[in-house]
């Protein structure tokens, strides 16, 4: 997971127990009023959760082609999940939009850091 924090960072998501992010949101506000133009929350980390971070974590190392023991050819698994992330469907529970929106992030923002981010194709 190390290799995406920098992929939540602008979106002022801690991927860390709800305790600490608790914490944290107190002492970096005390005394003070809340910004209201920056939202954050606290997660309380369910196994849904932890799943739904593991399926966004797969897909965007089968994006970036950077799974350690890849299961079939690169180059479909980086097009299914470049196809699961523009999909705009917000019916599924597992959709990107859904996976995003339970973990705080928004959806919009992520999808365009995270395709910004493919790898530069290699020369053959």
């Amino acid at each position: 997971m190390r290799e995406y924090e920098q992929l939540f960072e602008p979106m002022h998501v801690e991927m860390t127990p709800a305790i600490e992010v608790r914490e944290s949101i107190e002492s970096n506000y005390a005394g003070t009023e809340p910004d209201p133009d920056t939202e954050q929350r606290a997660i309380q980390w369910t196994p849904e959760l932890a799943l739904m971070l593991a399926v966004l974590e797969d897909a965007i190392a089968c994006y970036r082609r950077t799974l350690k023991r890849p299961r079939q050819n690169p180059e479909i698994l980086a097009r299914q999940a470049e196809f699961w992330f523009r999909l705009d469907d917000w019916e599924s529970p597992f959709s990107f939009n859904n996976i995003c929106d339970a973990l705080g992030l928004e959806p919009v923002a992520t999808r365009e850091k995270i395709l910004k981010s493919a790898p530069v194709e290699k020369a053959a």
